[in-house]
């Protein structure tokens, strides 16, 4: 949960103005309400330099500083400060650039929650878990929206980490048609993880399956596998057709598809699979 702590001469714009920017900061995150601290800090005169606070005439834009986890990708970590300068830039009508924030990220045993310290690898995890994944690349699309239809002619980009891979990684992709892309359902709440048997998609029509029986997305891992149309290769960016993954999606791994791996029987499911799918690609 992120920590953040503003610094003006001025006044507070109030608690509900500051409430609001939390409740942002969670929704951005997506994280359970009330995991945002926030807080402003009004400073008394001759306790601070700072020269353009010294104009009478001018609104003085805040300083800040935003304590948070290590394990948030700095994808999330830069929307963060992009959502919290642009809001306060609202809140107060000043300028953007004008206002300064800074991270601390809080490594592992040195954040105290909620009467527990945080810990990035618990002892007490049970021994098969697997831990260390960082996400290889993410996607770039127009679609933001969480709904489960017509991804067959969405077009995305997986653009790889450039802090880790060249173009290398990529060298004779191009000579496959298509890649299955393994990814992360970020976007998923801990809280609405399913382990057990649900109608798919909640319809009451369709019989219920279990978890594993269907290709939700509130799965105990939150792993998506898709298959897509690779168009083409331009340095560490692909550029695929069909990959159903919203913007931001974390991807976990790339792998070309062979046709060798598709099932050499007839393929056999449930007449519901057929209304679900109807309408997805």
């Amino acid at each position: 949960m992120p920590v953040i702590r503003l610094f003006s001469p001025a006044e507070s714009p109030g608690g509900t103005a500051l409430a609001r920017l939390a409740s942002d900061v969670t929704e951005l995150l997506e994280l359970p309400d009330g995991h945002c601290w926030l807080w402003w800090q009004r400073l008394e005169p001759g306790t601070y330099y700072r020269p353009e606070w010294r104009a009478a005439d001018v609104t003085p834009a805040p300083v800040g500083f935003v304590v948070c986890k290590e394990t948030y990708s700095k994808e999330q970590v830069g929307a963060l400060l992009r959502l919290v300068q642009g809001r306060l830039a609202e809140l107060l009508e000043v300028r953007a650039d004008d206002i300064y924030l800074t991270v601390q990220r809080a490594a592992e045993g040195e954040l105290l929650v909620r009467d527990e310290v945080w810990f990035a690898h618990l002892e007490e995890e049970p021994p098969d878990m697997i831990s260390g994944i960082v996400p290889i690349a993410y996607v770039h699309t127009d679609r933001t929206e969480l709904s489960d239809d017509y991804w067959g002619d969405v077009t995305s980009v997986v653009r790889l980490d450039a802090e880790r891979f060249t173009p290398e990684a990529l060298l004779a992709l191009d000579s496959f048609s298509h890649l299955e892309i393994v990814f992360h359902f970020h976007r998923v709440k801990p809280e609405k993880i399913h382990t057990g048997a649900r109608h798919p998609r909640g319809n009451p029509e369709w019989p219920r399956a279990g978890i594993f029986a269907q290709r939700a997305k509130n799965r105990p891992n939150r792993i998506g596998v898709s298959r897509c149309r690779l168009l083409k290769v331009d340095g560490l960016d692909l550029h695929v057709r069909g990959l159903d993954a919203v913007d931001g999606t974390p991807v976990l791994d790339i792998k070309p598809y062979l046709r060798q791996f598709a099932p050499r029987e007839e393929v056999v499911q449930p007449d519901w699979v057929d209304d679900l799918m109807r309408n997805y690609y």
